[in-house]
């Protein structure tokens, strides 16, 4: 036989190794020749062997969730951790409504469930509709308001079963739900106990915490077409309908991504019904794709659908709200004040979207059930690490042809490629030697480069009010040496600077004096004066700034941008901050080598 197994892949390869081997023996002739009949049967033999090692490699594959290319083979794993993979999810909005209507008599109008809303973004047509019923109330003469009513897009879908969960008295079937553009957070289950609809009509949930035999629950299950089927308990982990009784399932179809975003809604629920728009509809997403199942199956028996870890808390809700891109979690006991027994979450969500009051209370809803009962899940609005990117280029006009505005365009394109592939998100660090090397690269003309980088944290107070606001930079700072009067600002290089503001009607800007105290002085370069000596300090270990009855007449742009110099090269986000670099904040030098 062969002086060693045939375990190539390649066709090739192969047919090599069966050469090799028949130059071993001497009962074969012309095997090496292209033109013989020899020749062919190899031909045929490397191919057989080719294909069938080809098929054996991949079905291996398919026999682990990690190497998986297959969406069934994907789906039939997360089965066996008792992972759903998610749906399509609705966009949902929150509108007010003000109707103006002189026929009721009544204090209040009701709106019902289902209750459709329509409009228009890019070009196509959404339908949105309530999922509750809500009550309008008078306010003044004929009007009616309903405040805060939340919408989803898609439409109803109902879809009926008679004997749809038996083949016969012992046999049980599952319902396979039809659709595949399904929102399974919208799914409802009822089930008809006697002939007349509606009548004896029972509810079933997927609630199956402490089931037992007699709970009216359904289970959902993935099929591996992208959609869903039902099934019920056997009256061992839930209540079995019996046969001949009807069973109707509801849910909601929805188009994903597409509609997020919408803002302008109008319906005909009733005449002079005027729709304002609390929050632009968002949230919705696509089913979920295979390497988000590979991630999240493995996590979800980990955690066991229960938040203890901050990393539960994570998983939990990045997995149930697809718009969510990061999570950062930590305790109540690191917040400033302290709040102990509560749990700190703040998330980032996708496009960079403001959490509604709506939105937060829906997430406290799912992560309280699945908290410990003394702790208290809260939510904190996402702030923002900026970096000033200062980059000091050395080039050559010998080894380049592209001028300096294409370098630069170049240069800041990688830059903010390089932020969103490596930062934008919690807890990230920006490493300047990356990214001095990731700029080197650019092109040959670039001889070498210098960093500087600078934490900026951004501030806009509310106008002339007295406040203590803090700014947490969480790194060691650089401490200057003390300011002296005697020797002036000429050549004091402060360790915060901030942008200027009106204060107490002079154009001001915040520093520190070295010996650990912020002062105010003036923005004037000339004569710079010292306005206020002590509106508070900084603490140059942790980067803690603290300021004290601090009121500001005045700002221009967003808000005052407060800069730290860091004694670390590289920058680090604190836990409730996103690290980012924007556009405005990259700052490029050029120095041509002679």
């Amino acid at each position: 036989m062969a002086t060693k197994p045939i375990n190539e892949l390649d066709f090739a390869a192969v047919k090599d190794q069966f050469i090799e081997f028949l130059k071993t023996q001497t009962q074969f002739k012309d095997y090496n020749f292209a033109g013989s009949n020899m020749n062919v049967l190899l031909d045929v033999l490397a191919y057989n062997t080719h294909m069938n090692n080809f098929y054996t490699n991949m079905a291996i594959n398919e026999m682990f969730l990690d190497s998986a290319v297959l969406k069934n083979s994907v789906v039939s794993h997360a089965k066996e951790l008792n992972y759903l993979p998610r749906s399509r999810s609705s966009a949902k909005a929150v509108v007010n409504l003000s109707i103006i209507d002189s026929t009721t008599q009544s204090q209040t109008i009701s709106i019902p469930r289902f209750t459709e809303f329509v409009t228009t973004l890019q070009g196509s047509s959404y339908t949105f509709l309530t999922n509750q019923s809500y009550i309008a109330k008078r306010t003044t003469g004929n009007t009616f308001v309903a405040t805060n009513v939340e919408i989803f897009e898609g439409e109803i879908l109902t879809q009926f079963e008679k004997d749809g969960f038996f083949l016969d008295e012992e046999t049980f079937l599952r319902c396979n739900l039809t659709n595949n553009n399904i929102d399974i957070s919208s799914i409802e289950v009822f089930v008809d106990e006697v002939a007349t609809e509606g009548l004896n009509q029972f509810v079933y949930t997927p609630d199956i915490f402490g089931v037992t035999p007699t709970s009216k629950v359904f289970y959902l299950d993935a099929n591996f077409d992208d959609t869903y089927s039902i099934y019920f308990g056997r009256d061992v982990y839930g209540e079995q309908p019996k046969k001949d009784i009807d069973v109707k399932v509801q849910y909601r179809s929805c188009n994903g991504t597409e509609a997020n975003g919408a803002s302008r809604f109008s319906t005909t629920f009733k005449p002079n019904v005027t729709v304002s728009t609390v929050a632009v509809a968002s949230g919705g997403a696509e089913r979920e794709n295979l390497e988000s199942i590979k991630f999240f199956a493995p996590k979800s028996i980990q955690i066991q659908d229960r938040a203890v870890t901050a990393n539960d808390y994570a998983i939990l809700l990045r997995q149930r709200f697809p718009e969510i891109q990061s999570v950062s979690v930590y305790g109540g006991d690191e917040l400033d004040p302290p709040q102990y027994g509560r749990v700190a979450i703040t998330v980032n969500l996708q496009g960079e979207g403001i959490l509604s009051d709506t939105s937060k209370s829906e997430y406290i809803r799912y992560i309280s059930d699945k908290s410990p009962l003394t702790i208290e899940p809260i939510f904190i609005d996402p702030e923002f690490l900026y970096v000033e990117t200062i980059i000091d280029i050395t080039y050559s006009k010998k080894f380049t042809t592209k001028s300096t505005q294409e370098l630069e365009s170049l240069i800041r394109n990688r830059v903010l490629s390089y932020n969103s592939t490596n930062l934008d998100d919690f807890g990230e660090t920006l490493r300047l030697s990356r990214l001095a090397a990731i700029i080197d690269d650019i092109d040959d003309g670039i001889l070498s480069n210098s960093l500087c980088l600078n934490p900026i944290i951004e501030y806009a107070p509310v106008l002339n009010l007295t406040l203590n606001p803090k700014f947490r930079f969480d790194t060691p700072l650089v401490k200057p040496y003390p300011y002296r009067a005697a020797t002036g600002f000429a050549d004091f290089k402060p360790s915060i600077v901030s942008t200027s503001f009106t204060y107490k009607g002079i154009k001001s800007k915040l520093q520190d004096n070295g010996d650990g105290s912020m002062q105010v002085v003036s923005a004037s370069s000339i004569n710079t004066e010292i306005l206020n000596p002590s509106v508070g300090t900084v603490d140059y270990s942790t980067g803690l700034v603290s300021l004290v009855n601090f009121v500001v007449e005045g700002f221009s742009g967003n808000a005052i941008k407060i800069y730290a110099a860091s004694v670390s090269a590289d920058v680090k986000s604190p836990k409730s901050r996103i690290l980012t670099i924007r556009d405005e904040d990259i700052v490029i030098n050029f120095i041509e080598s002679k």
